[in-house]
């Protein structure tokens, strides 16, 4: 009898900690969900419209990675030798001019596309930086889109 008591208490214990387990893995992957879908900013300009995701650093607070989103108006497609959709986005962190490298993209349908610019953060910029995106060709096309916003280093 006594086994039985000790192997029931050792089993609710194990079941117990499967369930606050699973809870906490369900939480995480809720909030990674909701932090993908926000949008930082966003900026129009001849019917094309750039939309910045989201943004990780990097590297040690080295680097900087921003995730875009461009939606266009027209079936302009993008020449799939082309180095990238933004070209060379000047990027100000806090007062200091970087230039951003268009990492990657991929077509996601014939109006919309994603991507990534990498930038690398200046030195001793503070834990919170104020930021401005700027680019002015998206898609071969000229026009100026400006998104500003905020990081924070940790």
């Amino acid at each position: 009898m006594k086994f039985l008591l000790k192997f029931t208490s050792g089993f609710s214990g194990f079941v117990l900690f499967l369930s606050l387990l699973t809870g906490m893995t369900f939480a995480s992957s809720q909030s990674a969900m909701a932090e993908s879908a926000k949008i930082i900013g966003s900026a129009e300009n001849n019917g094309i419209k750039l939309t910045i995701t989201n943004y990780a650093i990097k590297n040690y607070g080295q680097e900087m990675m921003v995730y875009y989103t461009v939606q266009s108006n027209s079936d302009q497609q993008v020449d799939t030798n082309e180095t990238g959709l933004l070209n060379k986005p000047d990027i100000s962190i806090g007062h200091k001019h970087v230039q951003g490298n268009d990492t990657w993209h991929k077509k996601i349908s014939s109006q919309e596309y994603q991507g990534a610019v990498t930038v690398e953060i200046p030195q001793y910029t503070p834990a919170i930086s104020n930021v401005a995106f700027n680019t002015d060709t998206i898609l071969n096309q000229k026009g100026l889109w400006t998104i500003n916003f905020q990081i924070k280093k940790q």
